[in-house]
């Protein structure tokens, strides 16, 4: 598999500038795209801070019924103890959702790793991945980023991602 290359940039203008070729690893940026493998990391991805809130009242938590409805015997009619008995229209809820509700799980880690690598080989297919020299800006001003990224077509979003965890105050 031979490698792939990709233009290396700068943001020192807005004008594009390309600076020289670098080449890619093909392990990386140049694996099949597995639409699968993307929808199983963005629902993971979307389950993995989500938290259901939904509860169904118990008969505990429910007003009144501490009163039998009718007496034990004598009316030939079921024994009952509560008219708040899961059995009752308006009754509790048996075994209903209680919160909070993770839905949080583990996605494999080859198929996170297969997931990154199908994306980033995509959107270097799809001449979308832009990789630059440095994200040193040559101005403080947050102007100048939304003007780098509308002068140089890169769409309405934009991820940056840098080496290092701390990114310039400026971006």
């Amino acid at each position: 598999m031979e490698p792939k290359q990709a233009w290396l940039e700068n943001l020192n203008t807005t004008d594009e500038e390309k600076i020289s070729i670098l080449e890619l690893h093909p392990q990386v940026f140049g694996s099949m795209p597995r639409i699968d493998v993307i929808h199983k990391n963005v629902r993971w991805q979307t389950f993995y801070g989500r938290m259901g809130l939904h509860q169904a009242a118990s008969r505990a938590e429910l007003p009144g019924g501490g009163r039998k409805p009718w007496p034990q015997k004598g009316l030939g009619r079921a024994r009952h103890g509560s008219n708040r008995s899961p059995l009752f229209y308006n009754g509790g809820k048996s075994h209903g959702p209680r919160a909070p509700k993770s839905y949080f799980y583990m996605l494999p880690y080859d198929l996170r790793v297969l997931g990154l690598t199908t994306t980033l080989s995509v959107k270097l297919a799809q001449d979308d991945l832009h990789i630059v020299e440095s994200l040193d800006i040559p101005t403080d001003d947050q102007q100048y980023i939304e003007e780098l990224v509308q002068a140089r077509m890169w769409g309405p979003s934009v991820l940056f991602v840098d080496e290092q965890d701390v990114m310039p105050e400026n971006i």
